[in-house]
This record gives C-alpha cells, structure tokens and sequence, in this order.
C-alpha cells in the first residue's frame, strides 16, 4: 500500500504506533528489499557492498552524493557494457578457434607387404 502511494507521487511519513517515532526510512528500505527479492533487475552486487563498506548512513550519503540518484543507473550502464563486450569478445575466441588449423598428427607408417 505505501510503495503504491509513493508510486504515485505522494509523499508519505511513516510513525511508529507505539512510541510515534518516524520510521519511515526503515520502511522504505525494507519496501526496497522486498521488491529486490522479486526483481529480475537487483541493485548491482558492487553497490550493495559499497553501502555496507561505507558504514552507518552510507545510502544516504551514497544518494547525496549522486546526482539525483543517477549514480546507480551510471553502474548498470556500465555493468551492460562490460556484459556487451565480454559477448563480443567471447564471438571474437569462437570465430578464431573455429578456422584455427587443427593439429595434425603424422599418420603411422604402413608397412607394404
């Protein structure tokens, strides 16, 4: 319901019931591990381990420190090119390994009787 809300362009604010303490952080980022579970697209291995690296307040900062958030889509760019190009030149050992000349044993000798 709230990653619906938010979806659609509303602002939300999450209050702990019981001591009313904002938790909307906390919610949110477990709104984004619930859909990562799901995902056939997850947040690059890289990324997750630099936040964890990086310590407490590391998203954040991590965020801050992007563009509008356009670090993250700067990583996946580059991790598809790397895909690409590994693509390409795995083409690249195929085609060379198929017209490669085969090794050629000598033929035993036959004896003519």
């Amino acid at each position: 319901e709230i990653a619906e809300m938010i979806q659609q362009g509303e602002e939300v604010m999450v209050i702990d019931n019981r001591n009313q303490k904002d938790i909307t952080a906390s919610t949110l980022t477990q709104i984004i591990f619930e859909k990562q579970k799901r995902s056939e697209n997850p947040v690059p291995i890289s990324t997750l381990r630099h936040i964890i690296q990086q310590g407490d307040g590391s998203f954040s900062s991590f965020l801050a420190k992007s563009s509008d958030g356009n670090q993250i889509e700067v990583v996946r760019a580059l991790e598809t090119q790397v895909r690409d190009l590994t693509s390409k030149l795995d083409a690249i050992e195929r085609k060379t390994t198929v017209g490669a000349p085969k090794e050629v044993t000598p033929a035993a000798k036959t004896a003519e009787v």
